[in-house]
């Protein structure tokens, strides 16, 4: 299968000239982690920009000094395998797809609909390498730099007897009953000029600029944020089942689990494109 049958043709994009601030409008508002680069009024691809380049460069304003200005990209005519295989040995969750000028994106979401068809292979072949549980007792803040430190897309909260109980993201962790929004406005330097806003949105750039910045969470433990009803994977079931769970779900990771209902790890969108090109 060729990259072109599956593509995003219209991604959302970023311009330069342009700032970070308007950057960030793009990603909270259509709550994405990243998006390409373009010059103003063209499709010429210039970079790639996340969530992560701005936050590691918070005194930096023009998008030009921020973005990554090399990315790795495809073609509309290669192969799926190809492009699989980038997204997972770089853990990243976009390709933009060239042809002269940027015609499209490739995610994980878009292949995840691929395997969720035909793959019977197993979810145990294909953990992810960091599962880091957590004590459902554990204060927000150290969740919060057990998430930064591991890098982890989301941590398992365990409760006294060490079964798994529940499931918490940086998103649960700066819930909008714990984070006022106008820290948002105040430091971030968004949602000024009268634009809708997705709450959803605005947390999900939230994380990295904790990091750079005095925002203090609430001494509260983890079980008060964390989501208890979780969706989960058994180890000896399909990829197929676990893909058609993430895309149904809207998510991009799930606890695994054993026949006596113990966490083992964890399985992410991008760990199962391995299973594309293998």
């Amino acid at each position: 299968m060729k990259v072109k049958e599956l593509m995003e043709k219209n991604p959302i994009v970023a311009e330069v000239p342009g700032t970070r601030e308007k950057a960030l409008r793009l990603m909270g508002k259509h709550e994405i982690s990243g998006m390409p680069v373009v010059r103003a009024d063209t499709r010429e691809l210039l970079g790639v920009v996340t969530r992560s380049d701005i936050f590691e460069n918070p005194k930096e304003n023009q998008l030009a000094l921020l973005m990554t200005d090399e990315p790795l990209t495809i073609e509309p005519d290669d192969e799926l395998e190809k492009a699989a295989r980038l997204l997972f040995e770089n853990r990243i969750h976009g390709l933009p797809v060239v042809e002269e000028e940027l015609v499209g994106i490739i995610s994980p979401t878009e292949i995840l609909k691929t395997i969720s068809e035909i793959d019977e292979r197993k979810v145990e072949e294909y953990l992810a390498p960091i599962c880091a549980p957590i004590y459902e007792e554990t204060p927000l803040a150290i969740a919060m730099k057990i998430l930064c430190i591991t890098d982890a897309g989301a941590l398992p909260v365990l409760g006294e007897d060490g079964k798994m109980i529940g499931i918490v993201t940086d998103g649960d962790l700066l819930d909008l009953s714990h984070v006022d929004e106008r820290m948002a406005e105040l430091d971030i330097g968004i949602g000024k000029d009268g634009d809708e806003w997705s709450w959803e949105g605005l947390r999900d750039v939230m994380r990295l600029h904790y990091a750079t910045s005095k925002l203090e969470l609430p001494g509260v433990p983890v079980k008060e944020v964390m989501v208890g009803e979780v969706k989960t994977a058994f180890k000896k079931s399909s990829i197929s089942c676990a893909a058609k769970k993430m895309l149904e779900g809207n998510i991009d990771q799930l606890p695994v689990i054993d026949e006596k209902n113990e966490l083992v790890g964890m399985v992410y969108d991008i760990d199962l494109m391995r299973a594309i090109y293998e």
